[in-house]
């Protein structure tokens, strides 16, 4: 048996634009993606003796479905993907389907917009892809994780990245890194496949491609705090999925409210939601801003996590 252990870290879009729909019938993003300390954590073993078999274990949810778990995608499509490969180019693999078993240890909420299912699903992929000794080049690797789920290539990158199309056109960007963070999780989540139907309803929202490009460009600059370089083009960050998510969930703008009133530089919902971040100068005002919010009573039954950007 060989095991593996890996951090399955949760991410935040700080905006995210919808720009049309792709001839796939996907929708076209563009979206700065942030890796945030908030993780899963994954025991991978892999029996190369065995032949067949995958059980997942969840632990920390109970509204985890082992069954449609990503996990469980990820695997299949590699090793399919890796069967194919080897047909093709004579690879010399002794078990192409091996027995696997994961453990995964839930701490990113579902229906959040942080991610949790593609950042667990990327972790499969990266460890399949060490264990067989790196079958797969950065380019197919990518692949893979698109066709898994649209946030999944951008965890094989982590860090700061410009995320475009359906998430596989990635562009890693200056370290945001150490950005004190305070993020609420209403009770109620938001289903994205609804949240984006009811973008579609609705004419595109106005787009500014130069300006856009002006601020990435900004954003390579490392000079000044990652909060400043961030906050330099505050009137671009918006997230076109969260009127209609709002529009579901009414906590999401409740608590983006109580957010603001705390101190925070930014608040804004990431994904498709229900969670909400806000960014704040130092720890200190951050630590305050929780104690604050711990008390409030519009905040009771939602989750409240306490983190940084990475």
């Amino acid at each position: 048996m060989d095991s593996y252990e890996i951090v399955a870290n949760a991410k935040l879009n700080l905006f995210l634009r919808v720009r049309g729909i792709l001839p796939n019938g996907y929708h076209s993003l563009y979206s700065i993606m942030q890796e945030i300390d908030l993780a899963d954590e994954l025991t991978i073993n892999i029996y190369p003796e065995r032949r067949g078999g995958f059980e997942i274990r969840c632990i920390g949810r109970n509204d985890i479905d082992p069954e449609k778990n990503l996990c469980s995608k990820a695997k299949d499509r590699f090793l399919s993907s890796l069967r194919k490969k080897a047909g093709s180019e004579h690879l010399k693999i002794a078990n192409l389907n091996p027995s696997i078993e994961i453990e995964l240890t839930k701490k990113i909420p579902s229906e959040s917009g942080m991610g949790g299912g593609s950042s667990d699903a990327a972790a499969v992929l990266m460890v399949l892809q060490a264990h067989f000794g790196n079958p797969f080049s950065d380019a197919e690797l990518n692949q893979l994780a698109v066709n898994v789920g649209a946030d999944v290539p951008f965890f094989l990158y982590g860090g700061t990245c410009l995320c475009e199309r359906v998430g596989e056109e990635i562009t890693s960007l200056s370290s945001l890194a150490g950005i004190p963070l305070l993020i609420i999780k209403p009770y109620k989540g938001v289903s994205t496949p609804e949240c984006f139907s009811a973008i579609d309803s609705k004419p595109l929202p106005v787009f500014d491609e130069e300006r856009y490009a002006d601020y990435i460009d900004g954003l390579k600059n490392e000079e000044g705090t990652p909060l400043n370089r961030f906050l330099k083009g505050e009137d671009l960050l918006i997230n076109d999925l969260e009127l209609p998510a709002v529009e579901k969930v009414g906590k999401i703008a409740e608590v983006r409210a109580v957010l603001m009133d705390t101190g925070a530089k930014y608040a804004g919902m990431t994904g498709s939601g229900s969670a909400v971040f806000a960014m704040y100068e130092d720890d200190e005002t951050r630590n305050d801003a929780y104690e604050k919010i711990m008390s409030d009573p519009k905040c009771k039954g939602c989750d409240i996590f306490v983190s940084k950007t990475i």
